[in-house]
């Protein structure tokens, strides 16, 4: 499979396993809350191209599906832990917020995860693995402490890390501009960390600028990576996004990464791979149904 093909077919992996989670928390089989990916699937799907989590470390957020399955391209473990089954990726005891998978963790505090990603970052530094961690984190994390402090630690220790801000504009429901003066990127630079832009509408090239800072990344020189996106569910499953104007949806829905690629390189076969994916998801959703049914599958 070819590299537009194999991004697409993650990209609409992560969309469609979101949907699904959706009209499963909708029957009242899932348990918990959810953070959905939609609309930002370009970003962990970019990223972590570049990524291998037999030596790297990635850490995550409360809104991590996504890299989950750009990291794993499995759907199963995933809904088998959102519904609490042992079969689940933390047997069924973490929920959507706290997942772990080899070398990937996250945990539901709002950028709790960065000060330990700078830790773990260290500490590849010390063992000179040549690892690199990447950090995602959201804007909403951007006016925590402990945030602003691994920032400047990271740049202390000149660690191999590479921060990835997934800006989505609004905090729960708050917008950027209503809780923050001044840019992130000012922030960013303050600490004498690299700074990089990019908004979500092209793979591509989030995944060629993600693959250069990775490399600078593991000669032990932080880096920070701006991603302007937008999610097009809610910020938890009960958010009806009142908060978001139809305009700005629409505007977004110009750059929608997965409807981008189709029209940049039209000559692949995309229906085929969204079958693929489809039955993929489907699978998963039956054998997990098929653990149920068995019984002693709680965790």
């Amino acid at each position: 499979m070819e590299r537009v093909e194999r991004l697409y077919e993650i990209m609409y992996l992560i969309r469609k396993t979101e949907e699904k989670i959706e009209e499963l928390f909708s029957e009242g089989i899932l348990r918990g809350t959810t953070h959905g990916y939609i609309g930002e699937e370009a970003i962990a799907t970019g990223v972590l191209e570049n990524i291998d989590l037999e030596r790297d470390i990635v850490t995550g957020t409360h809104r991590s599906h996504g890299h989950y399955l750009a990291l794993t391209g499995d759907p199963f473990p995933l809904i088998s832990e959102l519904m609490g089954l042992r079969t689940g990726v933390n047997s069924g005891k973490g929920g959507s917020q706290h997942l772990s998978h080899k070398n990937f963790i996250t945990n539901g505090i709002t950028g709790g995860m960065t000060p330990i990603a700078v830790g773990m970052a260290f500490a590849e530094k010390l063992n000179k693995s040549n690892a690199i961690t990447i950090a995602f984190l959201g804007d909403g994390a951007m006016n925590e402490g402990y945030v602003m402090e691994a920032l400047n630690l990271s740049a202390v220790y000149e660690v191999p890390i590479l921060f990835v801000l997934e800006n989505n504009g609004y905090a729960m429901s708050t917008r950027a501009d209503k809780s923050s003066r001044g840019t992130f990127s000012e922030r960013v630079k303050s600490f004498g960390l690299g700074y990089s832009f990019v908004d979500s509408s092209d793979v591509l090239k989030i995944a060629d600028i993600a693959n250069l800072l990775v490399a600078d990344s593991r000669s032990c020189k932080p880096n920070f990576l701006e991603v302007r996106t937008h999610r097009f569910c809610g910020h938890s499953k009960n958010d009806k996004r009142e908060y978001i104007s139809s305009h700005e949806d629409e505007e977004w829905k110009k750059k929608d990464p997965i409807s981008n690629l189709e029209v940049a390189y039209p000559q692949y076969d995309y229906s085929a791979i969204r079958l693929i994916v489809e039955k993929k998801i489907e699978d998963a959703c039956d054998k997990a149904r098929r653990v149920i049914s068995e019984g002693e599958s709680y965790g």
